[in-house]
Order: structure tokens, then C-alpha cells, then sequence
């Protein structure tokens, strides 16, 4: 049986080893980035479909996806939907057969209660640097510095929200990468086609049509 009190305490126990590491978390070099990964689920009769998809950085052209079907180990519950959807997104993820050197995750990573979203999970588990862009905010506290919105939780700086399409974006970091960057190589992912960045727009798109398609049959 899962124990929802026991993942509690690894999300605390785990995030203070991410947030002391804040400070050492040297700058990208973003000439170094090749591939970019975006992850999304949708569900279908009882079972979770998780989408990996890879892109070229560059030119942004889809290079592989993979997906996973998996029946969620427990219902959704604010704060640990890492526990519902990070096992599939793992996988899938690994079965690309290519290492991406960011990965983008539709949630949070810091800006989160316990300070270990679904972003920072990922990426811990992955030893990867994440991103966390959500629609929604979550946790923290809305501060306003030199015309940018940050969102501060933990002692920390740990988010910014960024508009897109006439829409708030909350972007925090995931796991082994610095705010800055995590901004910029978002702005890089976003198009006027989709609200979200470009790899999870393109996971979710194609999460909800497997889903759709499965529920044909």
C-alpha cells in the first residue's frame, strides 16, 4: 500500500539536497544544448499513456517519441502527482535511446509545498537538468523585481511567470539548473501555435491522442 505520509517526508528530505545545491549550479552554456525532451500524460479507461518526446534544439524538429501505458499507482493528489505520472514519463524518457540535455516537465519543480515537484523528481531521478512550466500556480509567494514576476518559496528565488499568448506561465526550476536559464531556454521553446513550450505542447498532443485513440477500440 502506498504511503502517502512516507513520500511526504522523501519530498522534504530529498528537496533540501536540491536547494542546498542552488547556489553551485553553475551557468548553462546553451551552445552545448542538442536535444530537449517535453513529457505529458493523458489517461483512458483507468490507464495513464506517457509521452516522451525529443527535439532538436536548434531547429526544433521532432527527432523521436516514445510512449508508456501504465495504471496510476494512486488518484491524483495535490502535491505528489510525482508518485501518479513520474514513473511513466521515466521510462519513456529512457526508451528514447538519446539522453536530452534539458527536460521539460508540464508541472512544477521548487515552486512547490515540500519544495520537489514533478519537475525536480524527474530530474533528480534522471540526473538531468528540468524545468517546470505550469498554467497554474502553486506554491509560493508573488514578488515583483525590475518589471519581472518571481515567485519566492523555501528561502529562495525558485520561479518566474512570463506571459505567452496573453497567458501567465510559471516557470521554476527543476533539478541542476539556474532560473536564468531555465527562463531562457523556455522563451526559446515557446510558439504562437501552442500555449505551452514546444516539447510539452507536442507530448500533450500527442498523449491525448493516443488516449482518444485507445478509447475507440
Amino acid at each position: 500500500m502506498f504511503n502517502y505520509k512516507r513520500a511526504m517526508e522523501l519530498q522534504s528530505i530529498l528537496s533540501r539536497r536540491v536547494l542546498e545545491s542552488l547556489a553551485d549550479t553553475p551557468p548553462l552554456n546553451v551552445d552545448s544544448i542538442k536535444y530537449v525532451a517535453g513529457v505529458d500524460a493523458a489517461y483512458s479507461g483507468g490507464i495513464m499513456y506517457g509521452v516522451a518526446v525529443l527535439l532538436d534544439y536548434r531547429t526544433k524538429f521532432v527527432v523521436r517519441e516514445t510512449v508508456v501505458s501504465k495504471k496510476p499507482a494512486i488518484p491524483y493528489i495535490p502535491g505528489l502527482l510525482a508518485f501518479r505520472e513520474a514513473p511513466a514519463y521515466i521510462s519513456a524518457l529512457k526508451r528514447l535511446g538519446v539522453k536530452p540535455d534539458i527536460i521539460f516537465v508540464d508541472g512544477h519543480g521548487l515552486s512547490h509545498p515540500r519544495a520537489f515537484g514533478i519537475a525536480t523528481h524527474v530530474g533528480l531521478v534522471l540526473d538531468t537538468p528540468s524545468i517546470g512550466v505550469a498554467k497554474k500556480r502553486l506554491y509560493g509567494e508573488e514578488i515583483v523585481k525590475d518589471n519581472k514576476i518571481y515567485i519566492y518559496a523555501h528561502n529562495h528565488v525558485v520561479g518566474e511567470i512570463i506571459v505567452h499568448k496573453g497567458k501567465k506561465l510559471y516557470v521554476s526550476i527543476g533539478y541542476r539548473i539556474r532560473l536564468e536559464d531555465a527562463v531562457k531556454i523556455t522563451k526559446q521553446m515557446l510558439t504562437p501555435q501552442y500555449k505551452l513550450p514546444l516539447p510539452t505542447a507536442l507530448a500533450d498532443q500527442r498523449s491525448k491522442r493516443i488516449a482518444r485513440k485507445m478509447k475507440q477500440k
